[in-house]
C-alpha cells in the first residue's frame, strides 16, 4: 500500500484514531463504567486529532521545517486546533 497523503494530516488522523481507542482501555484498567460511550469516543477522537497541531505550533518556534510543515497541512488540520485554542482561553476568561 502506498500512501500519498500530507504526513501532517495522516499524523493528526492517526493519533486521533490512536486516543479514541487507548482512552477506553484506560478507563477499564480505572474500573470506570462506562468503559466506553458515544459522547466519550467523539471527545476522545477530538481531543487525539488536537495533539498534532498544537505540537508543531510549539515546535514551529524551534524549526522553520515544521512551520512549513504545519503550513502545507490541510486548514482543517490547523482550525481544529485554533478552534480548541480559542474555546480554551475563552472559557478561562469567562470563568467564575
Amino acid at each position: 500500500m502506498q500512501f500519498d497523503g500530507n504526513a501532517v494530516d495522516m499524523a493528526t488522523i492517526g493519533v486521533g484514531c490512536l486516543v479514541s481507542l487507548v482512552r477506553p482501555f484506560r478507563r477499564w484498567r480505572g474500573k470506570r463504567i462506562p468503559y466506553f460511550t458515544r459522547e466519550d469516543a467523539i471527545t476522545d477522537l477530538l481531543n487525539g486529532v488536537m495533539l498534532v497541531p498544537f505540537a508543531l505550533m510549539v515546535g514551529s518556534v524551534f524549526s522553520s521545517e515544521l512551520m512549513r510543515e504545519l503550513m502545507t497541512s490541510a486548514k482543517i488540520t490547523l482550525a481544529i486546533g485554533g478552534a480548541a485554542g480559542l474555546f480554551f482561553v475563552t472559557g478561562e476568561l469567562f470563568k467564575k
